[in-house]
């Protein structure tokens, strides 16, 4: 962080945030653990050793990225200030416009931010002494929507909910933009979000709703097996152990090699009883949700454990370079919600199954939650005090 110090030369500052965007870059293109110091002097056209110099190791690097990401959040917050200057966004009923549009900037313009945001809270969840700061990136996407909306207490709660929940769909929006089924899911969701605690008329809002989702039951099919049987003996081991590296590496760490040696056994033997890499990826993802669903049913109060928040956005941002992951990614912007729904429903006082929008809406901004929480290196949160928040306030659509 001192080289972000402003007592250096300004030229240096510059030559330094030039870096530190072609970090940005490389990171938007091929991920955290696909950046070295040397893809980044080549995308910045210097040498490994003037970047060493300027800024330090490959840790140093990631800490200025980090930095960088905080400066440009600012000026993005000063430039959303300007385009609602004067107008107040509930009154005039374009909250939900907002959202939408915040969104669709990050698959857009802001898609590079948007992505490396996204894996530097991987990264922070995993190790968040490794990233201080962290929270204060965080922290600024909510004071965003805290400088859109009214200062007062339903305000400030409002801007939370929009904020959690944005951290979670941002990754999604970018994988799935172009999928008009996607976004019309979306805008449902969003508008769920925004009811708060006002009832539905009828079924009309939840019917439209699980109509998208069974439309995108047709892409997502390749992520699941109805059939399938948790697999057992030797198999069901390796599948553990293929959980145990999403968990610990992230999903794009899978391979036959990383598997095998987790296992400690050879890679052939991996290939016998998962021959694909979607076949690894299955039961690894398959082995993490059972173990989901067992703690939900332990505890009772939470929307998932933090192999299933770092899961779900790995996957996104896996399926980014490489279309076998879009499936799953899809597949799990939904079935989150599956075996909490029942639970959310009774928090929120409704009827199982009369908003599915809303219920959708909260598992997903618990989702951000934690991951934000976890980033932070506060632990996981419990969900039912989010709800509550949901609860006390009025409808904004």
């Amino acid at each position: 962080m001192a080289a972000f110090s402003t007592s250096r030369p300004r030229s240096q500052s510059r030559e330094i945030t030039g870096i530190a965007d072609a970090a940005r870059s490389v990171i938007a293109l091929k991920g955290l653990a696909g950046m070295s110091l040397r893809g980044v002097a080549e995308e910045a056209g210097k040498s490994v050793g003037s970047i060493s110099h300027r800024i330090g190791d490959r840790g140093s690097l990631i800490i200025a990225v980090l930095e960088r990401e905080i400066e440009l959040l600012s000026n993005t917050r000063a430039e959303w200030r300007d385009r609602t200057a004067g107008h107040d966004p509930l009154a005039l009923g374009a909250l939900p416009d907002l959202v939408c549009e915040w969104l669709d900037e990050g698959a857009g313009t802001r898609r590079t931010s948007a992505i490396v945001t996204c894996e530097l809270a991987l990264l922070a969840s995993r190790q968040p002494d490794t990233l201080p700061r962290m929270a204060a990136l965080m922290e600024g996407m909510e004071a965003l929507w805290c400088d859109l909306l009214p200062a007062t207490p339903e305000g400030r709660g409002l801007a939370h909910l929009i904020a959690c929940y944005c951290q979670d769909e941002q990754i999604f929006t970018i994988l799935l933009s172009t999928q008009t089924d996607y976004r019309l899911l979306r805008h449902s969701t969003i508008r769920g979000l925004l009811r708060g605690d006002k009832p539905l008329a009828d079924r009309a809002p939840t019917n439209w709703h699980m109509a998208l989702v069974d439309r995108l039951a047709a892409p997502a099919s390749a992520a699941h097996d109805a059939t399938a049987r948790p697999p057992e003996g030797a198999k069901g081991v390796l599948a553990d152990h293929i959980a145990d590296v999403i968990v610990s590496q992230g999903v794009g760490a899978l391979s036959h090699r990383t598997v095998a040696q987790a296992a400690g056994v050879a890679s052939s033997s991996v290939a016998h009883h998962f021959p694909s890499q979607r076949d690894v990826l299955f039961a690894g993802v398959e082995a993490v949700y059972r173990r989901m669903r067992s703690r939900i049913l332990d505890s009772g109060a939470r929307l998932a454990s933090s192999d299933i928040v770092r899961l779900t956005h790995e996957c996104a941002l896996a399926a980014l370079s490489d279309p076998a992951f879009v499936p799953f990614a899809i597949d799990m912007r939904r079935r989150r919600a599956e075996n909490v729904h029942e639970q959310i429903a009774q928090w929120l006082e409704i009827s199982e199954n009369s908003d599915r929008a809303k219920v959708q809406a909260i598992v997903m901004a618990s989702i951000g939650r934690n991951l934000q929480s976890l980033a932070a290196g506060d632990g996981l949160l419990n969900s039912f005090d989010l709800v509550q928040i949901f609860k006390n306030r009025t409808s904004v659509l």
